[in-house]
């Protein structure tokens, strides 16, 4: 360790920076008019660097000096420590100013998550620094993991009050679609489907527990029901022809493009006559104050939804 110690102790940051400066440049005079300083500086740092690798960097035989086959093959590793530095320090700077080390997220399974990753690449450019965590949920699990403080932020799809210990702000309002593969029977009838018409077919409803029957369950049409925890495995039980049932409007839009899913034109919902949607909200506790990265995200995710800062 001590000896290791010793052999980095040997070298300089500006060692490197002159180094790279000469390749860059094309020379010892280009460099020391890029860096400010008078030529024989530029020359002493290099073979300073030259006499403490026990290597020759340069041959200056030619007209401009060319990178020898050691010079070349340790260039890269002179770039790499200079961007590890460059790095470290706008990660001291940034923590020196509160950014968080990382921020928490979790998104609820309805949402968007093309909304989110755009978000999320958006902090990523404002602050490469931050560390991300995100946790899919469904209902329930997103707002509870911000409740506990394992996530800083939740992006929710809300059903329900939130409670007043929530700071929340809309994003957008994701419609609900009914949809059914091309070969199923529903999919064949022209003109709005009335409830009679749906009671004989099956349909896949999403649920939280299967364990139980659960008697908040939204949107159940048909007499026989097959209840499924994951939207995913609706969606392909749904492209399968399983049966039919409604999902957010981004599940579908794909399957529906290509040819795999097609509308279900219903003729009410729930004594409604258009299909209901869900609201997605992001929120965190109002206690505590977000730092700049979880601020920042809030308001790209708040642009990404069209909604105001």
């Amino acid at each position: 360790m001590f000896r290791l110690v010793d052999r980095v102790s040997a070298y300089t940051l500006d060692q490197f920076l002159v180094f790279i400066a000469v390749v860059d440049c094309g020379g010892f005079a280009a460099a020391a008019r890029k860096l400010g300083r008078a030529q024989s500086a530029i020359t002493y740092a290099v073979r300073a660097l030259e006499e403490q690798t026990g290597l020759v960097l340069f041959d200056r035989a030619h007209y401009r000096p060319q990178l020898t086959d050691a010079g070349r093959g340790l260039l890269p590793r002179a770039r790499l420590l200079v961007e590890d530095l460059d790095d470290f320090h706008r990660h001291a700077e940034g923590f020196a100013h509160g950014v968080e080390a990382a921020v928490s997220l979790v998104v609820n399974e309805f949402v968007d998550q093309g909304l989110v990753i755009g978000a999320l690449d958006s902090l990523r450019r404002a602050y490469p620094s931050v560390r991300v965590r995100m946790a899919v949920k469904p209902f329930g699990d997103d707002i509870e993991m911000v409740r506990a403080g394992q996530a800083t932020l939740g992006v929710v799809a809300a059903i329900s009050s939130l409670g007043n210990e929530f700071e929340a702000r809309q994003l957008v309002d994701q419609a609900l679609v009914a949809v059914a593969a091309p070969s199923h029977p529903l999919a064949a009838i022209r003109g709005p489907i009335g409830l009679g018409q749906l009671r004989g077919q099956m349909q896949i409803v999403w649920t939280r527990n299967i364990t139980v029957t659960d008697s908040t369950d939204l949107g159940v049409h048909a007499l026989d029901a097959w209840h499924v925890t994951d939207l995913n495995a609706k969606l392909h039980m749904l492209r399968a022809g399983v049966g039919w049932g409604s999902l957010p409007a981004h599940m579908v839009q794909e399957d529906l493009a290509a040819g795999r899913l097609c509308v279900l034109d219903m003729e009410s919902w729930e004594g409604r006559d258009r299909m209901p949607s869900v609201s997605s909200f992001v929120i965190r506790l109002k206690k505590g104050v977000p730092g700049p990265a979880a601020r920042h995200l809030v308001d790209a995710l708040l642009a990404k939804g069209g909604a105001p800062k």
